[in-house]
This record gives structure tokens, sequence and C-alpha cells, in this order.
């Protein structure tokens, strides 16, 4: 076991939880709490992704910021995804596009600023690898309005002998209402039972019998792809035998406030009764985190796999007979507004902070509410259903 001295400004949100539970397939209704409610409420429940709020990630990335706009109007990633309805396959276009701008090239000595590795693929033909990848996929989904993250990953240096240490990209799926992990630089992820896996759902897949379960597919079609033989070099399951995430989450357009030192680690067995090692010199040394106390370790996956998209309805109140107000949450990035309708009427807005009135009717009421951000990308809706009997 490596242990390591943790920053004190640190403990207070890595104390939340001792466990590790993995996340259900789907969250079952639960109730909604409105506070002053009269007997005539009968029942009142929610449905829908559970809300959980970001305590430990530093920054968003940010919609009034010129690096999204510049990006948008010089390069054409938008075209690829015109005309597509469903907002997963539009990811994986975009993940695409980023894949078909270059060649790999393992060896690219260059920086990792988006705009100058574009300028220097369309000048020179020059081939990039996955660093190179993982940030213009940043940018990419950043600037079409998606919550994206990079991070770092790693196989079992025991096996191989040595470290293959590999960046990607987390985006967040209002269609899955999850993180979903998309490999630019071979325009791959995976998925299990046809649900896109996150890279800490992977890390734990890999850990436990290899990836078994899981299936990685190709492409934008979703191909299906076997493993790479142990000898060989390319996209895998194994790789995810360590995951770390970068603290801040905004490299696009923070680039210069983005500390890279800060790396979130699960604090999981693999963490406790594990050694990460690196190559370095020509020799497999500790990673260089545990010197520099660099790791965040955190048990509580849910501070790791907040949900960016995802509307809270937890403040309702009855003011009068007949009437429930709901004033909508969310940890959207970007929040433009939300979105709901009563009885699957018609939508309407709601300014965020801003009260909805929800006029009950004998029998059962629903509400939805999603939230839409500035680029106009919405969330998964939440419901509430209430009985009511005057």
């Amino acid at each position: 076991m490596n242990m390591q001295r943790t920053p004190l400004w640190l403990l207070p949100l890595m104390a939340a939880a001792a466990v590790y539970p993995r996340l259900a397939a789907a969250e079952p209704a639960r109730a909604l709490e409105i506070s002053g409610a009269g007997a005539a409420i009968v029942e009142a429940v929610m449905e829908g992704p559970v809300f959980r709020a970001p305590s430990l990630f530093l920054g968003v990335e940010d919609y009034h910021n010129e690096r999204i706009h510049r990006l948008r109007s010089g390069y054409d990633f938008l075209d690829a995804i015109d005309g597509e309805p469903s907002e997963f396959r539009q990811q994986l276009l975009l993940r695409h596009w980023v894949h078909s701008q270059w060649p790999i090239d393992d060896s690219q000595d260059f920086g990792t600023d988006p705009f100058e590795i574009l300028e220097k693929a369309r000048e020179t033909g020059a081939g990039f690898h996955c660093s190179h990848a993982m940030a213009v996929q940043q940018a990419v989904l950043t600037s079409a309005g998606f919550v994206a993250r990079d991070l770092g990953v790693d196989r079992d240096s025991n096996v191989f002998g040595r470290s293959y240490h590999h960046g990607v990209n987390e985006v967040w799926s209002n269609e899955y209402a999850k993180w979903v992990m998309l490999d630019a630089k071979y325009d791959n992820h995976f998925e299990r039972d046809g649900v896109p896996l996150s890279a800490l759902e992977i890390h734990e897949e890999a850990r436990q019998d290899g990836g078994a379960r899981v299936q990685m597919v190709i492409g934008p079609d979703r191909m299906p792809a076997p493993n790479p033989a142990p000898e060989e070099y390319g996209p895998r399951i194994d790789s995810y035998w360590w995951i770390s995430y970068h603290l801040r989450q905004s490299p696009f357009t923070q680039p210069r406030f983005s500390d890279r030192s800060w790396m979130v680690i699960p604090d999981n067995e693999a963490f406790q009764e594990d050694t990460w090692r690196r190559n370095h010199g020509g020799e497999l040394t500790e990673h260089w985190a545990y010197e520099a106390n660099a790791f965040v370790p955190i048990a509580d996956r849910h501070q790791i796999e907040w949900t960016p998209g995802v509307t809270t309805l937890a403040r309702a109140t009855q003011p009068e007979p007949g009437v429930v107000t709901v004033t909508p949450r969310s940890a959207t990035p970007n929040l433009a507004a939300y979105r709901y309708r009563v009885n699957s009427g018609a939508w309407e807005t709601a300014e965020p902070g801003e009260a909805i009135t929800w006029t009950l009717t004998e029998g059962e009421n629903t509400l939805e509410v999603r939230t839409r951000n500035r680029f106009g990308v919405e969330g998964p809706a939440a419901t509430a259903t209430i009985r009511y009997e005057p």
C-alpha cells in the first residue's frame, strides 16, 4: 500500500463516503418532498436521473470564452452533426471528426494547443498522438455545447513490463444520463449490454475480470471490435487498469489556469493495494504523483461522476390549496434556462432561480423539467407526479 500526505484543503472534499457503491442502471422513483403539503396531496413522487452536485472538481469551460467562438467559426466540425437527431451519435461523429484530422504519429513532439495542432495538421499533414487527440476532442466537444473532461489512463506494468500511458476524454451524455469515455485517437469506446461506459466503469470491469462483459466498439456506427493481441499497441480495455482525472475541468477555455498537477484517482482497492508505475529514464518507477502528493484519492464515486445536465425538483412548496411551486436546481455549466411542461402540454421556459407555479387538478398531475444550456443542449427530464384528491 502506498501512503501519502493529503493537503488539508482537500480533506473536506474527500470525506463524503467510505464505501464505493456501483451506480444502479436505472434510478427508482423517490418521494417528492413538498413543504406545507396538505392532505389532498395523497402521493408525490419524482422520477429521472438523480442529481449529484459537484463538490470536488474545479472550473467549467466558459461559453463566453473567445476560444470557443473562434473554434466554431474557423473549423467545420459542426457540419459533421448537422441534422443528426441523436445526441450521443452527435458526440460520436465529433469524435470521428477529430480522429480524421490527422494520421497517428506516436513520435510527434509538439505542444497541445488545439488551434496549433489543427493548423499544423492542415498545413503539413503531420500526425499526432493521444495527448493531441485528447486536447482537440476536449475543445470540439466543448464548443459543440457538451460537458467534457480529459483524463489519463494506463495499463498494468506488472503484466506488460512497461507503462502505456494514454490520454482520453469523457463526455456527459444527456441521452444516457451518464459519463461516457470517448477515445479520439482510436475512434473507440466501450459498452456493456449496449450501454456506453465511463472511464471509471471500464476501470472496474478491467480490474474485475479483464472486461469479459465489455465490448469495444469503433466509429460512429459502433462497430464491434476485438481487443488487440497482448503484444500489440492500440485501443484495449486493459489500458484502464489505472485512471486519473485532472482536478481542473477547463483546459480549453482556461489553459493558463488548468493546473495539471492535481490528479483525482478512485480510492478503491486498486489504489490502496497496488502501485502505479510509469516509465522514467528507461526504468519503471513509482508514478511521480506519489512523491509529489499530487494524487487526490476519492472514495465516493458520485463526486467523480457528478451529473452536469440533471435537474432536481427538491425545492417544492404548497403556498395554497391546489397550487405547488417548484424551483428547479442543477449544476449545469453555462445554464441558460429551464424548460418545463405540465400534463404533457406545451413546453414553457423558466429562468434560473425562478419558481414554477403548478396548478393541480383532481387526479394525476405531472410536471416535467429539463435544463437548457447556452448552446441549446437540453438535459434529461426530471418528472414529478402528484395525485391530488381535494
